[in-house]
This record gives structure tokens, C-alpha cells and sequence, in this order.
């Protein structure tokens, strides 16, 4: 039993924000609810959500404090969680949509994959298999589970390494800061192409894990001159402290290429010059 209507938490964040645009404009009924709404770590938190969610909606937990750097940060989020959890006891959900992170898998080397096993070795990602884990006890009929790789685009709010923190330094100073020779590689999602698949995901409704990637792992260093070259003219790339132990993190898309045959990841050499844009304007 499923609705038109989509209640997003945490509508206000980095992803959570487009999420909602891009609904919108698929003719979704939106519910945005943000910190503001809903404080979810409080303890009337449970009471004021189960208010607002009826069965069969589709709800996308992207509400989170990310990244979760301490335990007291994590602990925080598993709360946020555990509050969705009891709001949504008595109710069939039509769909839930976790909006987790690629963290779950660790930070070593490799080729990650919908079957990677999952071995966080961080805070943040063990509280996004925590989040995931919890929100496995809510009845639904789809449950859906979204693992983007790292996230670039406008509105960003972590100013994480790479396209984020360098577009920024561009625009603040003219000039990139990499660790060493930035030979470490990751592979970065536009922020755009997180949100276009979870509204996908609403059509699609296979339950299941979605790795959301480009699919083209980048150097931090071809990071930089990717941003670079699309600045003005005089920007630099200097190299400030040192790059221990260089790690190369790729991901395979070929399920997300099965589930969302029409979906074209943004090449990191289109997406990321079209943020500095954005960012640039605004």
C-alpha cells in the first residue's frame, strides 16, 4: 500500500535539499522536515513524527549529523533514529529510503560493490551501519538503502578534502591546498545524481542496497586540476604536509546501471566545473 506523498527528514540538508526539489518536480507530494520542524534527537521527537507519517508513504531518512567525527556524534544520530523507529510503530510504510554513506565499507583500497562487506573502521561509519541496522526494524513493503560515495555540489556543509574544500579555497583565496602529490584516489558524486536516484528509487522500488557512484575514480591531484582549470586564470595547486599510506577507492556501477538503465552518472569533469559555477554565482 503505497501514497504519492514523500516525507523527507532532514529537507534542509546538503542532499535532503535537492532530494525535495527534485520530487517536487517529479509531481511527488512532498513533506520537507527539518531540524527546525522536528528536533528528532528530542524526547517529544517520537510523539510529533508519529503525528505527521501515515502508512503507505515513502520516507527518506536523510536527517543525520554528518559527519559523526565522535561518539557523542554517533550516539546522537542512532537516537535521531531510534526516534523514527518508534514513530513508525503501528504503520506499513509504502517505502523507506536510508541515505547512508560508502563509509560503512571502510577506507581501504579496492573495488566497492553492492556486495562489498561492510567493516567501518570510523565513526561516521559506524553510525551510518548503526542507522541502517535500526531502521531495518520499521515495517515497509520497499526498503531501500542508499550508500553514495563521497558528495560534491553546491550547498555542501562538510567542506570535505577534494572537490568541496578545493572549489572554496578557489573561491576564498585563488589557491588549492592538496596533501603530497595528491595521489590518492576516490571516485565523488555529484549531489545532483544522489537525489535523481533516490526519486528513481520511488518508481523503481526494489529493495536492496544502492551504491550511488560515478564510476571514475579521480586523483585528488586530477581533482585539483579539474577545479583549477575551470577557475580564472593565476589559481594554483600547492602541496602542504605529506599523504601517508595513499589509498584508491573505486566503485563498480553496474547495478546501478541495471536497476536505473536511464540514469548517465555525471562525469567528475562536468560536475565539478558546474559547481564552481553555481558557487561562484551565488
Amino acid at each position: 500500500m503505497s501514497s504519492n506523498r514523500v516525507v523527507v527528514l532532514g529537507a534542509s540538508g546538503f542532499i535532503g535539499s535537492h532530494l525535495v526539489a527534485q520530487a517536487e518536480t517529479s509531481g511527488r507530494d512532498v513533506v520537507g522536515l527539518s531540524s527546525s520542524d522536528i528536533d528528532l534527537s528530542a524526547a517529544e521527537a517520537t510523539e510529533m513524527l508519529a503525528s505527521i507519517l501515515r502508512s503507505g508513504d515513502t520516507v527518506v531518512h536523510s536527517a543525520a549529523i554528518a559527519p559523526a567525527k565522535n561518539a557523542a556524534e554517533a550516539a546522537a544520530n542512532l537516537i535521531m533514529t531510534d526516534n523514527l523507529v518508534r514513530a513508525a510503530e503501528g504503520l506499513r510504510l509504502g517505502q523507506l529510503v536510508v541515505v547512508s554513506s560508502d563509509a560503512v565499507y571502510g577506507s581501504a583500497s579496492g573495488v566497492v560493490t553492492e556486495k562489498t562487506v561492510c567493516a567501518p573502521d570510523s565513526f561516521h561509519g559506524v553510525m551510518s551501519l548503526g542507522r541502517e541496522l535500526t531502521c531495518a526494524e520499521i515495517t515497509t513493503d520497499v526498503f531501500t538503502i542508499v550508500r553514495p560515495a563521497p558528495v560534491y555540489g553546491p550547498g555542501d556543509t562538510h567542506n570535505s578534502y577534494g572537490p568541496n574544500r578545493f572549489t572554496r579555497q578557489v573561491l576564498d583565496d585563488g589557491q588549492i591546498s592538496i596533501f603530497g602529490e595528491g595521489v590518492s584516489g576516490r571516485d565523488h558524486v555529484a549531489v545532483e545524481d544522489v537525489a535523481s536516484v533516490i526519486v528513481r528509487s520511488m518508481t523503481q522500488l526494489e529493495s536492496g542496497v544502492v551504491n550511488v557512484a560515478s564510476g571514475q575514480m579521480r586523483s585528488f591531484l586530477e581533482v585539483a586540476e579539474i577545479v583549477r582549470s575551470a577557475a580564472p586564470s593565476g589559481v594554483g595547486v600547492s602541496s602542504v604536509g605529506s599523504e601517508t599510506n595513499p589509498t584508491f577507492r573505486s566503485f563498480d556501477v553496474s547495478d546501478l546501471v541495471r536497476r536505473f538503465p536511464d540514469h548517465v552518472p555525471t562525469l567528475p569533469e562536468i560536475g565539478i566545473p558546474a559547481m564552481l559555477r553555481a558557487m561562484g554565482k551565488s
